[in-house]
C-alpha cells in the first residue's frame, strides 16, 4: 500500500513541480550543466524524458579520486572524462548522464533520453541512468565527504520519485553486481576478477546486495519521504 502511495504521489508530483532555481549561464560549458541538487530538483521535473528508465546505475570515477579535485575544477574533470571516454574507449560521448562531486555539486552531461555507455553492459544501459560518483569509495582510499553523501542520497530519491521507482536491488543497482564479460547481473555471486568493485568496497558500507540494502535504500526512502510531503 506504502508503495503505491509513493508510486502515485511520486508521479503526481513530478508533473506539477514548478522551478525556483535557474541554471545560470556561466554553470554552463559545453553539453555539461553544472549545479547545486536544488537546482537539480528543479531541473529534472521540468526535463521530459521519453524513454524507460528502471535501472539507476550506481559508478564511483576511481580515477580522478579526491587528491584531483580543486573545488573549481568540476568542468575540467568532466572535459577530461568525455575525452577519455570518446577517445580512449571509444564511445559516443561521455559515458554517464550524471556525476557527484565531492562539493556536493552535481552535473549532467549526457542527456538522460540518451542511453549510458560503460562497461556494466547494454542489459543495464538500455533501462538505465549511470550516476558517476567522483571519488575513490575502495577501503583506504577517498573517505565520502557529508557534502556528497547528501547529494547522492538526494538525487537518488528525485530520481526514484520522478520515474515511479522503490529502491531495492532492481531499480538502483551497483556495478559491482555486473559481470565483465557477460554483462549480466550477478549479484554477489561472482569472483572478485569477474566483477568491478565499483562503486567501492566502502561506499555506504560496501558494495553487496546487503550493504545496498540496510545503509544506502533505507536512506534513500527517507528522502523520498521527506520530498514528498515537504511538497503537497
Amino acid at each position: 500500500m506504502r508503495k503505491n502511495l509513493v508510486f502515485t504521489i511520486g508521479i503526481i508530483f513530478s508533473f506539477t513541480f514548478l522551478p525556483i532555481a535557474p541554471v545560470f549561464a556561466e554553470e554552463v560549458q559545453g553539453q555539461h550543466i553544472l549545479m547545486t541538487k536544488e537546482e537539480f530538483k528543479d531541473w529534472l521535473y521540468n526535463t521530459e524524458v521519453t524513454r524507460e528508465i528502471r535501472l539507476i546505475q550506481q559508478h564511483h570515477t576511481w580515477l580522478p579520486s579526491y587528491k584531483h579535485f580543486t573545488g573549481s575544477n568540476h568542468f575540467q574533470m568532466l572535459l577530461g572524462m568525455e575525452n577519455h571516454h570518446k577517445k580512449t574507449m571509444g564511445w559516443s560521448n561521455i559515458a554517464q548522464n550524471i556525476t557527484t562531486f565531492p562539493d556536493g555539486k552535481v552535473a549532467i552531461s549526457r542527456p538522460l533520453n540518451d542511453i549510458p555507455e560503460g562497461t556494466i553492459g547494454q542489459k543495464a544501459n538500455s533501462i538505465g541512468i549511470a550516476i558517476e560518483h567522483i571519488g575513490n569509495f575502495d577501503i583506504g582510499h577517498d573517505v565520502m565527504t557529508k557534502e556528497q553523501k547528501d547529494t547522492i542520497i538526494y538525487i537518488n530519491a528525485l530520481l526514484c520519485i520522478k520515474f515511479g521507482l522503490i529502491p531495492s536491488i532492481d531499480s538502483i543497482t551497483y556495478h559491482h553486481w555486473w559481470h565483465l564479460k557477460t554483462k549480466e547481473r550477478v549479484l554477489d555471486a561472482a569472483a572478485s576478477y569477474n566483477v568491478k568493485s565499483c562503486p567501492g568496497t566502502a561506499f555506504f558500507g560496501g558494495n553487496s546486495t546487503a550493504s545496498a540494502k540496510s545503509y544506502f535504500y533505507p536512506l534513500i526512502s527517507d528522502k523520498m519521504e521527506e520530498i514528498l510531503e515537504t511538497n503537497q
